[in-house]
């Protein structure tokens, strides 16, 4: 909303904390009357093979009550939206929808829409005399020509305070860099971001977090960047910014096993760091291979021996039944992260398969999934070779470890 700017009226419905969220958007649509409404999608399905929940059903049935009340135009947009944007605007019955870094193209579609020329904007899926059309999505050059995220718009001490299922409170989520260089054959970032890295400057990035701690007290933060420890001195210099600011924060990030560094390891918990998560998603050399993590055992290793020197705090994740995957590779995952006792490890069974990723491509070609198959819906990569076994050793492994879960 920030990157609208001053020229557009605009306003926020945030569903989290609404009890009626639809008497809710009623209020506003009579009181604000506006000519467009943007509707950001994050996640299509909760990505879970064994209990599968699908929750685009309940966003059409929105969109359909929504046009009941509203000529507004509806546009869609967020990483979910990205990565299904045809399958998304057939069936949720929307017209427009914006692909990738959205910002300046809904800016520029909120300026333009409905008698400029809209149709050239970067990312645009839109449907024209009976057929979808799209426009290539553009990667933002310059991050700092963005505006800080408009939180003013919402409830940010809501979020930092409320207790999650974890028995832990919140925490407010910050980027300071776009892109991952990581070709995982799973993955959608590539789609959603690009491969190319662009940072904030640090100066921005402590800004924001300082700024939000003066106008709200918010002290907890989790950076969203898709690789913290990348590029490196990048990192370094974040960190020595923020412990620098001499505030009471704590944040936490996602760091990749193919950069281990002491030097940061060690400035991360000076500047506040309770805790870090480890993609490193195996333990299998064959399985790190497989899932084109592009890093190996050792490095997953090194990784968390230095994350130990440094006395940080970490979690891991295991993502089992992959291509290749056998009841030795997933014990030996297991085995390596007995050794070194994560504060948490998190376990995903089956791969959620999703459009324009190598995965699909090898689903398809071992006919575990067809051409003629919608992956809007879930569809999970399961090895034949564990599918019946794991789900008992799951069982049994998490008994022995409360703190790993599935």
């Amino acid at each position: 909303m920030a990157a609208l700017g001053p020229e557009h009226s605009c306003r926020a419905v945030d569903f989290m904390f609404e009890p009626d969220p639809r008497a809710k958007v009623r209020a506003v649509l009579d009181e604000f009357a506006p000519e467009l409404i943007a509707l950001s999608v994050r996640n299509t399905d909760n990505q879970n093979s064994c209990f599968p929940e699908f929750f685009t059903p309940e966003d059409r049935d929105f969109c359909r009550w929504l046009k009941t009340h509203t000529q507004a135009a509806i546009v869609l947009g967020g990483s979910g939206f990205s990565i299904f944007a045809r399958e998304l605007l057939e069936y949720l019955e929307v017209d427009l929808g914006i692909v990738g870094e959205g910002e300046l193209s809904l800016r520029a579609l909120a300026d333009t829409f409905p008698d400029g020329d809209w149709r050239s904007i970067p990312g645009l899926v839109w449907r024209e005399a009976g057929r979808l059309r799209e426009n290539p999505a553009r990667a933002l050059a310059d991050l700092d020509a963005l505006p800080d995220p408009a939180l003013q718009y919402f409830t940010p001490a809501k979020y930092h305070d409320t207790m999650g299922r974890a028995g832990v409170p919140g925490v407010i989520t910050i980027q300071s860099r776009r892109g991952c260089p990581r070709c995982c054959r799973y993955c959608t970032t590539a789609r959603i971001e690009g491969t190319r890295v662009r940072t904030r400057s640090v100066a921005r990035v402590v800004g924001q977090m300082a700024a939000c701690y003066e106008r709200w007290g918010l002290t907890r933060f989790y950076f969203v960047d898709n690789v913290f420890n990348h590029p490196t001195a990048y990192a370094r210099d974040l960190c020595r910014a923020i412990k620098e600011l001499n505030l009471p924060l704590e944040w936490s990030c996602l760091i990749n096993p193919a950069y281990p560094d002491a030097e940061l390891f060690h400035l991360i918990r000076e500047a506040g760091c309770e805790q870090v998560q480890v993609g490193n998603e195996s333990g299998s050399d064959l399985m790190l291979t497989n899932l084109g993590k592009g890093f190996t055992r050792r490095q997953v290793e090194e990784t968390l021996q230095l994350l130990k020197q440094a006395s940080l705090s970490y979690n891991c994740f295991l993502m089992l039944g992959g291509p290749g995957e056998t009841p030795d590779t997933v014990k030996e995952s297991v085995a390596l992260l007995e050794c070194y006792e994560p504060f948490l490890v998190n376990l995903t069974v089956g791969i959620r398969i999703y459009s324009h990723t190598a995965l699909a491509e090898q689903a398809r070609a071992e006919g575990m999934i067809s051409a003629a198959d919608n992956l809007l819906w879930p569809h999970f990569y399961l090895s034949d070779a564990v599918a019946d076994w794991i789900w008992d050793y799951l069982k049994e492994l998490t008994v022995r470890h409360p703190n790993w879960h599935f």
